[in-house]
């Protein structure tokens, strides 16, 4: 059996946006195309305060959100599920990501495990194929 290799060397971005997509789908109750927007929003909103130290503020807005107190998505200002096929899925390569990376992703947030936890040991496996 032919093991299948990611175009590009995984990130904790493309784990981490994954993960809010997750989250978006199965706490939030999004659409899928909604979940991809936020999970590639949240993941631009960490890399910026990470690496430039912008303040971009949402916090509070995807609550006000879900409470209806608004109705503001406040993510599509930052992306949309277009974008995210391409610098997620396209990216490390479609047939990567729907038969590994979602999969193994998916069952760890299902799993109640922890972000932190899993960010770097699950992305290890994929990375080390590329240097084969």
């Amino acid at each position: 059996m032919e093991t299948i290799k990611p175009r590009a060397y995984i990130r904790r971005f493309d784990v981490f946006a994954e993960w809010n997509r997750q989250k978006a789908l199965k706490k939030y109750g999004f659409s899928d195309k909604d979940a991809k927007a936020f999970g590639l929003a949240v993941a631009k909103v960490v890399a910026a305060r990470k690496f430039h130290g912008h303040q971009i503020k949402y916090k509070g807005a995807t609550k006000e959100f879900l409470e209806g107190r608004t109705r503001e998505k406040w993510w599509e200002k930052l992306a949309d599920d277009k974008e995210y096929d391409e610098k997620i899925i396209k990216r490390m390569g479609e047939d990567f990501y729907y038969k590994v990376f979602l999969p193994e992703i998916e069952k760890a947030f299902d799993e109640g495990k922890d972000y932190m936890d899993i960010r770097d040991s699950i992305r290890e496996k994929w990375n080390r194929l590329l240097e084969e």
